[in-house]
C-alpha cells in the first residue's frame, strides 16, 4: 500500500529529549531559511517594481552581514569583504556558526517558555508548511536555471581548451552543458519535486523525489569540488527532514509485505472549506513562485546568455599567419609571442590562444560597422588591444593592431564548430566506430 501522499504522521513523541531536538531543529531550520530566502529571490526575479525594492531590503535586512562579520573575525579570524557569491566562502561558514549559535541559544529559551505546552501538532503542521516552500523555492530556482537552459553552457572556447587544463567544475559544466536536452530533464525533474511539494496530498512524494535529487546534486558537488556543497547539503537534509516522519511506513511498504496504516491528516483548520481554500492558496503561491523564477531566467538567456543573438564572428579562428612587426613566426609551441587561435564566445567575450594551449579570457567589444574588435584581458585589465579588421570571404579573416609595444597582423580562417566531435556526432541508435574518437 502506498503512503498517502501529503499526510504526516503524528508528531515526534513528547520526551524531554525528543522536544529539545524538535525545538532546536526548528530554530536551526528556521534561521537557516531566513537568512537564505528564496521568496525575495522570486520577488527580485520578478521583476515587479517596489516589489523587487523591496524583495532587495529584505534580502539585506536578512543576510545579517554584520553578524556573520562579528561571528567571522571571533571564531574564523578573518574578516568578511563586500562580495558574497553564495558558494562554500567564509560569508557562509560564517552564517553556518551563526545558525548553530542562534539555534543552541533559541532553544533553552523556548523549553522554559513552552513547558506547560503539551500538544504541539498545531505548530508541526505550520513549521511543515513554512519547510516546504523554503525547499520548493530553491527546487525551483535549481530546476529553472536548467530548464531553461542556463546554468550550463558549452562557449567554443571550452572546445579548444585542453581537458587537463580544466578544473573538475569546468569539466562538470562543459559535459552537462553539452548536452541541453540532458540539462533541461534535470531541470524538470527538479522543478516536478517542488511542484509536489506545494500541494498538501503530494508533499511526501515530493519530499521524496527532492531528497533524490538533492542527493545527486550534492554528490556532484563533493565530487567535482562545485562550492556550492553547505547549500545543497542543507536543502537535502530538508528534504529528509520532512520525509522523516514517513520513514516507517515507507519501510513497512517496500520491505514487508504487512499491511500500512493511514496517515494522520494533517489539515491545517477544521473547517473543509477552509482546508480547501488553504490549499488553493499554498498551489496559487507555489506556481507564482516557479512562473516568476522562469520568467527571470528566460529574460536573462535571451539577453545574456545562449539564447541571444549570436556574433557574425562567432566561432573557432584558427591563426594561419601571424607577424610581428612584419616578420612572420611560424606555428612553434615555444614560441611565446605568437597565438595559435582566437575564439569568439559571444558579442562581449573572446579568447586568445597561445601555442602553449593556453588561454586568455577577453572582455571584447565588436563593432561590425567600424571594423574593429577591443580586447581587455581579464587576468590583466591594463592589457586593452584594438584591432582593426578585414573579411575576404566568410570564412577568413584578417587582423591588425598594436599589441605589448609590437604591430600584430593576424589571418585566420574559421573552423566549422561540426568538426568538432562533442558538438556534431549527434545521435546514434545503432553504434560504429566513432564513438571511440
Amino acid at each position: 500500500m502506498v503512503p498517502s501522499a501529503g499526510a504526516s504522521p503524528a508528531p515526534p513523541p513528547r520526551t524531554g529529549a525528543a522536544r529539545a531536538a524538535y525545538r532546536f531543529g526548528f530554530a536551526y531550520a528556521g534561521l537557516y531559511c531566513l537568512t537564505s530566502p528564496q521568496v525575495y529571490l522570486a520577488l527580485r526575479g520578478g521583476g515587479m517594481g517596489r516589489l523587487q525594492e523591496a524583495a532587495d531590503s529584505w534580502a539585506k535586512l536578512w543576510e545579517v552581514r554584520p553578524v556573520r562579520n562579528w561571528m567571522s573575525v571571533r571564531v574564523l579570524g578573518k574578516e568578511l569583504g563586500d562580495r558574497f557569491d553564495g558558494g562554500d566562502d567564509p560569508h557562509t561558514w560564517a552564517g553556518q556558526l551563526c545558525w548553530l549559535a542562534g539555534a543552541a541559544a533559541a532553544t533553552p529559551v523556548w523549553s522554559v517558555l513552552d513547558r506547560n505546552r503539551t500538544d504541539r501538532a498545531a505548530l508541526d503542521k505550520w513549521v511543515r508548511l513554512a519547510a516546504r516552500f523554503c525547499l520548493a523555492g530553491q527546487m525551483f530556482s535549481y530546476g529553472a536555471a536548467k530548464a531553461v537552459p542556463l546554468q550550463f553552457q558549452l562557449p567554443p572556447s571550452k572546445l579548444v581548451e585542453p581537458l587537463g587544463d580544466l578544473s573538475p567544475m569546468g569539466l562538470l559544466w562543459a559535459q552537462t552543458g553539452s548536452s541541453k536536452p540532458y540539462q533541461m530533464l534535470l531541470g524538470c525533474a527538479e522543478i516536478a519535486g517542488g511542484l509536489l511539494l506545494i500541494v498538501p496530498r503530494t508533499a511526501s512524494l515530493g519530499a521524496l523525489v527532492s531528497a533524490a535529487e538533492m542527493a545527486q546534486v550534492l554528490l556532484l558537488n563533493m565530487t567535482f569540488d562545485v562550492p556550492v556543497k553547505v547549500h545543497s547539503f542543507h536543502l537535502l537534509l530538508l528534504s529528509l527532514l520532512l520525509l522523516a516522519p514517513h520513514t516507517p511506513r515507507l519501510a513497512g511498504a517496500l520491505l514487508t509485505d504487512r499491511p500500512v496504516p493511514a496517515a494522520v491528516p494533517t489539515d491545517l483548520f477544521r473547517s473543509r472549506r477552509a482546508n480547501r481554500i488553504a490549499t488553493a492558496l499554498q498551489a496559487g503561491a507555489g506556481l507564482w513562485l516557479l512562473g516568476a523564477q522562469l520568467r527571470n531566467d528566460w529574460s536573462f538567456w535571451k539577453n545574456h546568455g545562449g539564447g541571444r543573438e549570436k556574433p557574425e564572428l562567432y566561432g573557432v579562428w584558427d591563426v594561419t599567419d601571424f607577424s610581428i612587426d612584419g616578420e612572420r613566426h611560424p606555428p612553434m609551441t615555444t614560441d611565446g609571442q605568437r597565438w595559435r587561435r582566437v575564439v569568439v564566445d559571444s558579442v562581449d567575450a573572446v579568447a586568445i590562444q597561445h601555442m602553449d594551449d593556453s588561454l586568455d579570457p577577453c572582455m571584447a567589444a565588436i563593432d561590425m560597422n567600424a571594423r574593429s574588435v577591443a580586447l581587455t584581458k581579464m587576468a590583466d585589465p591594463k592589457w586593452q588591444v584594438t584591432f582593426t579588421f578585414e573579411r575576404p570571404a566568410d570564412d577568413r579573416l584578417i587582423l591588425e593592431g598594436d599589441a605589448d609595444g609590437y604591430h600584430l597582423r593576424l589571418h585566420l580562417r574559421r573552423r566549422d564548430l561540426g568538426t568538432f566531435p562533442l558538438v556534431g556526432r549527434g545521435f546514434h541508435w545503432v553504434q560504429d566506430n566513432s564513438y571511440l574518437r
